[in-house]
């Protein structure tokens, strides 16, 4: 029987379906990315001139790149150096900003799919100078709309250098800011963290900032929160401590609304050198053009004394620098409180319950802050009693003897109600109608007071319930007795005319028959 062998069946390779478009994919891949080329070789976006073009139509002067070149790889972009951009057409005027390195960078992806969108701009060594006074003739805004959408800009370690007339720049140090979703019809949202130039202090902000409108600046919304740390109060002539601040803001640009808190954990007068905790409340309104503020509503509070001040921190036409105005109102609060911070003895000179309404102006300028600070209020201080037991045992044997009991073996502790107005002007306090009134006494004065050498010279009249003999005992009494018709008021008592001069550490008083006049 003859078997019959079969040959052997060879296999062929099957192509399965999977992989038969993958050789037409890479092939559509390649002549895309062919059709990609040719389409970005004629219109890349990031050469010299369009580059510089787009930035020429959002910037009103001249741009000057020392290098430029284009990048391909890992991201499309270019690099430009050493730009500088100046103000107006005029050559000779110092560039208003300069940066060492600009890096722009984009996605191939998006320069198909989203065309005129750049993720990210870097810029390296960038320094604004903005000078004391701008021509404002020739700057000129962009009008249309630009289609141009970023990502991000970012950079660090930046300067702002503010020229002043009268005093050296104010520099304020980036230390890092990014800008992101930069379109002309949408807000921005910005990360902020800086060094302010005066008072010095690091700044941390974060909020929304737009749409931008070069047109409108005024009218440009933004809204944030913000920290202002270590705050040196020192650089302020006259006063010293280390503030810091909390708050948020909302509103445009030429009128935004901020509140939040302050403590100054160390506040001092630094004549006097005398430290208190000072904590406040705050609601302002703030002009971002020009840094004028609005306070209106600033309620603090030192030791057990609270205060509320309203005003303005404002430039006056024709002046440099900021005049700062200022309404302070104390309902309410304790004498020794407010002495504390202006005498340099180590316990104030007075006890009581005070209230107070003062105007205050503080002009800019380089005299010192009592040259220049002027002060206008009324005041009154009820209880009041001396911290010196000399003084305080003055006070209560003129009361003991103006009530005619010179005779009473004890000599009872009295306080006094003190009130009446001041004028602070070129460290000269000008009081008009001082009443200090006693049990069986009330002195009507008006007079000088030197703060800077403490001197004293006031005048007026002591009225006294009893009259003047009857203050005196034996011989005295007998000498003056002749003498009381000239001072007998009409129902009973004596009118004194009295100075007091001197010190403020070493007062002098006296009776005049001579009275100065008002």
């Amino acid at each position: 029987m003859t078997v019959a062998t079969q040959e052997p069946v060879h296999a062929t390779p099957r192509i399965t379906s999977g992989r038969r478009w993958l050789l037409p994919l890479a092939l559509l891949i390649l002549l895309a990315l062919c059709i990609g080329g040719i389409i970005l070789a004629f219109h890349w976006p990031f050469s010299a001139q369009k580059v510089i073009q787009s930035v020429q139509e959002s910037w009103p002067g001249k741009i000057a790149v020392q290098r430029f070149r284009s990048t391909y790889f890992p991201h499309p972009g270019c690099v430009l150096e050493n730009v500088a951009l100046t103000r107006g057409s005029d050559n000779s005027v110092p560039p208003l900003v300069t940066i060492q390195r600009v890096t722009i960078q984009a996605n191939y992806h998006d320069l198909f799919l989203r065309p005129g969108y750049i993720s990210r701009i870097l810029l390296e060594g960038l320094k604004i100078s903005v000078p004391a006074e701008q021509d404002t003739s020739q700057q000129t805004s962009r009008s249309n709309k630009s289609s141009t959408r970023i990502g991000e800009v970012f950079t660090r370690d930046a300067t702002i250098e503010v020229a002043r007339k009268d005093d050296g720049p104010l520099k304020f140090q980036i230390h890092q800011l990014s800008l992101k979703s930069i379109a002309d019809d949408s807000p921005m949202s910005y990360d902020l963290a800086m060094r302010n130039a005066e008072p010095p202090g690091e700044i941390r902000s974060r909020g929304k900032l737009g749409p931008w409108n070069s047109q409108d600046l005024n009218n440009i919304p933004l809204s944030g929160s913000y920290t202002f740390d270590g705050v040196d109060l020192g650089v302020f002539e006259g006063i010293g401590g280390i503030l810091n601040a909390t708050g948020d803001f909302h509103g445009v640009l030429g009128r935004i609304e901020t509140q939040g808190t302050t403590d100054t954990p160390k506040f001092e007068v630094t004549r006097a050198h005398h430290a208190v905790a000072l904590k406040a409340k705050f609601n302002a309104s703030v002009d971002g053009m020009s840094g004028d503020a609005i306070l209106h509503s600033v309620d603090g509070k030192f030791l057990k004394t609270p205060v509320h001040v309203e005003g303005s921190v404002s430039g006056k036409p024709g002046q440099s620098g900021k005049t700062t105005s200022l309404n302070l109102n104390v309902q309410n609060g304790r004498i020794e409180d407010v002495l504390w911070l202006f005498v340099r003895e180590k316990k104030a000179p007075m006890e009581g319950a005070t209230k107070f309404h003062a105007h205050v102006v503080w002009p800019s300028g380089h005299q010192p802050f009592l040259k220049r600070v002027v002060l206008q209020g009324d005041f009154e201080i009820e209880h009041a009693q001396w911290t010196n037991p000399e003084r305080q045992m003055s006070v209560n044997t003129l009361s003991k003897k103006a009530s005619g009991k010179k005779k009473d073996p004890d000599t009872p502790t009295v306080t006094a109600d003190i009130k009446g107005s001041v004028l602070l002007s070129n460290e000269i306090a000008k009081f008009q109608d001082i009443s200090f009134k006693v049990p069986g006494a009330e002195a009507i004065m008006h007079g000088t007071y030197n703060l800077e050498d403490t001197k004293i010279d006031f005048h007026g009249d002591l009225k006294t319930e009893a009259s003047l003999s009857d203050d005196s005992s034996g011989a005295k009494a007998v000498l003056l007795k002749p003498l009381d018709p000239l001072f007998k008021k009409k129902h009973a008592g004596a009118v004194v005319p009295i100075e007091m001069t001197g010190t403020y550490h070493d007062p002098h008083f006296g009776v005049t028959l001579q009275p100065k006049k008002k």
